[in-house]
Parts: structure tokens; sequence; C-alpha cells
């Protein structure tokens, strides 16, 4: 009978509830500010992080998870008597955490053999885009489908979600060397807001919108192009430190003019928000596969 573990990273941002409901393990990663180290998820909440970015003069730094965390993570589950073990990680393209994992199986494989069969999986992405896949994974093994069953699904639905990205202040890109000054400062000057399409392990500005005001109608607009039968699935709407009312008119126009099933909000962690600074906002959702 198969005995499944289930670990992702913290940048998964899965709420603290669901974790501990679904029995999912959460490795952190870790960040450095002012001489201070805390770790993602378990030593500070993102609206604690939100406060901490705006008032500091400098870009904390983060570090990926450790080959020596995974491989400790493998062995505690082999000792549970887990036969299989399903890894879901950040970006493998914006964080080597994935290929520590993959180095950590290796090195698992060559202390314990392979009884307990191990996947690691490159989400290709960030935040509780990939985060609420890994909640369903562990939904279907309550359920009692097979290893087989759910790693489909999860790749099936890592190849279809994306998400777009929007940005009130370009400050942080700024601190964080993402633009340039002369950018900044021009982008500023003309009150420009960058929206970032989040697919297949690139962040990419693909629109700009003039004023805050139309942030939200742009994110509407790009969601609207790409989204696949909204009617049928669950809208995440991600968020920083941004106004309530910003937050509650993206998920009523999300409901009314997309029309999707359902909307569920989710705040973006400290590892995310590091690099688009804490006014941000994003929507993400299932698309076409990709090829």
């Amino acid at each position: 009978m198969e005995k499944i573990h289930i670990l992702t990273d913290s940048s998964a941002d899965i709420p603290q509830a669901l974790v501990e409901a679904h029995g999912i393990e959460i490795v952190p990663i870790t960040l450095t500010h002012e001489g201070r180290t805390f770790r993602e998820y378990y030593d500070i909440t993102p609206e604690e992080y939100w406060k901490l970015l705006e008032d500091s003069r400098e870009i904390p730094a983060t570090a990926m998870v450790t080959p020596t965390i995974f491989l400790d993570s493998y062995r505690r589950a082999a000792e549970r008597g887990c036969t299989h073990l399903l890894a879901v990680l950040i970006n493998g393209a914006g964080s080597g955490t994935y290929q520590a994992a993959c180095l950590a199986r290796d090195m698992f494989r060559d202390e314990a053999g392979t009884d307990m069969r191990i996947e690691v999986l490159d989400s290709a992405t960030y935040t509780y885009i990939y985060g609420h896949i890994v909640v369903f994974a562990a939904e279907m093994r309550e359920q009692g489908e097979s290893f087989d069953a759910i790693l489909s699904v999860v790749k099936s639905r890592l190849n279809r979600v994306e998400a777009f990205l929007g940005v009130y202040s370009l400050k942080h890109l700024k601190k964080s060397g993402r633009i340039s000054g002369g950018a900044a400062f021009v982008g500023e000057a003309l009150g420009l807001k960058p929206l970032s399409h989040v697919y297949g392990g690139a962040v990419t500005v693909c629109d700009k919108v003039r004023g805050e005001k139309a942030l939200v109608p742009g994110l509407i607009r790009n969601v609207s192009h790409r989204v696949q039968q909204p009617d049928k699935q669950t809208a995440l709407l991600l968020y920083g430190d941004v106004p309530a009312a910003r937050i509650d008119e993206l998920e009523k126009r999300l409901r009314t003019e997309i029309g999707f099933k359902d909307v569920v909000r989710s705040p973006i962690g400290p590892s995310v928000i590091t690099n688009t600074g804490p006014q941000a906002l994003a929507v993400a959702y299932y698309g076409a596969p990709r090829a």
C-alpha cells in the first residue's frame, strides 16, 4: 500500500490552516535583513514582512533551501515508512532550491536505495500559484488516489497555470535592480504601472497602464484574453500591502466581467514580495497547456 509524503517550500505561501489540515511539509526559505535571519512561514507573517520591507532602506537577502535540509526530510519520510515522496518547488529559473532538492534526491538514493520513490517537480512559478496545486495533491492523497494519478494531475496543472502581476510602485523594483533608476524616474513621473505575465518559468513585462485606477482594469483585460473556461475554475487573487478597496474591486470584476466560478484570496509571502515590492496585486488562473 502506498504511503505518500508531500512537501513544498515556503514560497508556495500555503496558509497554515491548510498545511496542518492536509499534512504538508514546508521547508523554509531563509531571509536575512540587517543581521537578522528568519525563516519564511515559520518566523514572520506576510503582513509583518510587508511593513518591514516598506520601512527598510535595503533589500533583504533570500537564501535557497539547502540539499541538507531536503536530505533530512527524505530520511524522515523513509523512517515513517513512506513509499513515495512528491516535492513541488519554487521556479528553478529563479532559485537554486529545485536543484538542491534534486541533488538531495540523488544523495538519498546513494545511501538508501530506491525503495522510496522521490519525484521532484519544478513548478516554474511562484507563491500560491503553485501552492494551491500542492494543496490539491494533498486532497487527492486523502481521497485515496494513487501516486501516479496525483503526479499526472499536478504536472498537468503546472503546465496550464499562469498569472498576471501588477505593481503600484516602482520603488522596490528600482531598489532591487530590476529596473534602472532612470526608468523608475520616468515611470513614476508618467504614472506608469507595469503588468507582468508569469508564465513558463519567466516573468515578463507585457503591458503598462497609466495611473493607479487603471491597474485593476489592466489585469482584468489581460486575464480575459488568456483564461480558459473561467466559469469552471477558481481564480487566485494574490495581494500584498494594497488597500482593501482595490482588492474588493478586483474580486468583483473577476466574478462579474470574466465569470470565474469562484475567487480565492491569498497574501503574497516574503520571498516573492521581496522582488515585487509590497504594493503588488496579481491574478492566477488556468490557461491553455504549454507546448
